[in-house]
């Protein structure tokens, strides 16, 4: 079985975050961030290289910005569910 191209991964995530489900969907889209946080905390705790450093903040930022749209997904795929 060949796996899915990134758009149509992306739009099932999108129908998932729209569908009656959303609320797990959502929960479990957001708990891969989360331990990737975690992951990218501990990393910087432990102590990074100076050439690591602005990957790994970059990598952090993106992450942050990840979860801001996994939330507004599932907030304007609800709405545009009920229009």
């Amino acid at each position: 079985m060949e796996a899915m191209n990134e758009p149509t991964m992306l739009l099932e995530i999108e129908r998932e975050l729209a569908g009656p489900g959303k609320d797990a969907a959502l929960a479990r889209y957001d708990a891969v961030l989360v331990g990737l946080e975690r992951r990218l905390d501990a990393a910087m705790k432990e102590g990074l290289p100076p050439d690591e450093f602005p990957r790994v903040e970059a990598l952090r930022e993106a992450n942050t910005l990840a979860r801001k749209i996994l939330r507004l997904t599932a907030r304007v795929g609800g709405e545009a569910r009920k229009a």
